[in-house]
């Protein structure tokens, strides 16, 4: 990936960070997700709270579930996933609709929109005990419009390419990709490179230090306006990690939110390891809520996701499993393990937001 992208610059000159994060992540031979690589769980780079346990699963199950009977139980529901993984929530939240709410089941159109290949490959093979429920697409282009449903997320809009800007004397600049003197990938700064970039900053951003840098999301903007325009009525449910644009922008983040993830292990050097290892940026909650506000989405709710799968039931449930589980034994200290990811401050959840929005 390395050198498909230094051969990149030899005839561009250079390129913005987010045409670099595209070539780096989304190439179809070279990048970080089209590799066979584990990329989850304890042999790849991360978690997410699908592979931490089951019952995260299944309380957005029942969550779904809720949606379809407040749409007067339809005969054509649609779950939109984006971005599935490896397939283990999609797994845990169809067994649940199927043990627990066959209606809302048999009605269900579970969608996976997923890019990935391989990855594509390991969700069938997972999830070919609901062959007939599901089906997958590349975009969202490919859906029959007018969806009636849900579109769900979980770490979907933090792995999306992001401009970087730094501001200089009074005005945002952006920062480049380019190769120095050794041939070697380097930063450089330049005007931006659209009215875009700016217009966001102006709308969704903060004031900055001199010298701070941040990231702009413009494959953000366009993905919440897709999913409106595909979304006749519903709910949109995203979980990430990240923040209101005051919060993200802060000056004690002087180099902004992007970092890099290689077996666990954070760093911030984006030119090593190019492909073999995740780029990654906190979300700006502000900009899915403003431009999701344009397109006719209304915001719901915005919260920590402990909280929110609190209302959903996770204590009780937890309770509930603890009961089942017998003593000190190795499945019960399993059990209590994960679900301590899932909800106290140190686990996953202390540092992932939830924000629903309907239409």
């Amino acid at each position: 990936m390395t050198a498909a992208i230094r051969r990149h610059l030899a005839l561009k000159g250079r390129i913005t960070f987010s045409e670099f994060m595209r070539l780096a992540l989304y190439d179809e031979r070279e990048g970080y997700y089209a590799s066979a690589r584990e990329k989850f769980g304890i042999g790849g780079d991360f978690y997410t709270a699908g592979q931490v346990h089951e019952m995260f699963g299944a309380l957005l199950a029942d969550e779904f579930a809720a949606v379809w009977q407040t749409l007067g139980w339809p005969g054509d529901f649609a779950v939109v996933e984006l971005g599935a993984g490896r397939g283990e929530f999609a797994h845990d939240a169809l067994a649940a609709l199927r043990a627990k709410h066959s209606g809302c089941y048999e009605a269900l159109r579970y969608v996976i929109c997923e890019v990935s290949g391989p990855l594509r490959h390991k969700q069938q093979a997972r999830l070919a005990a609901f062959a007939p429920r599901v089906a997958w697409v590349n975009d969202l282009g490919e859906l029959r419009a007018p969806v009636q449903g849900v579109f769900f997320s979980n770490e979907f809009f933090d792995a999306l390419p992001v401009h970087l800007v730094r501001q200089r004397g009074g005005q945002l600049r952006e920062l480049y990709v380019e190769l120095d003197a050794d041939d070697r990938l380097r930063f450089c700064e330049g005007e931006l490179s659209g009215d875009a970039i700016a217009d966001y900053w102006r709308r969704v951003g903060v004031p900055l230090e001199d010298g701070q840098r941040a990231e702009v999301n413009l494959e953000a903007v366009k993905w919440i306006g897709q999913i409106a325009q595909t979304l006749a009525l519903g709910r949109v449910i995203t979980i990430d990690y990240g923040e209101t644009a005051e919060r993200l922008y802060t000056p004690d983040r002087p180099e902004g939110t992007l970092r890099c993830f290689h077996h666990h292990r954070l760093n911030n050097q984006p030119f090593e390891r190019i492909g073999e290892q995740d780029l990654t940026a906190s979300v700006n909650f502000t900009a899915l809520m403003e431009y999701g506000r344009d397109a006719g989405l209304e915001t719901k709710a915005f919260t920590r996701q402990t909280d929110y799968l609190i209302r959903l039931g996770l204590l009780e449930r937890a309770a509930e499993l603890a009961g089942r589980a017998e003593g000190e034994s190795p499945q019960a200290l399993q059990h209590r393990l994960a679900l301590k990811h899932l909800f106290v401050p140190q686990g996953i959840a202390a540092y992932f937001k939830v924000l629903v929005q309907e239409k």
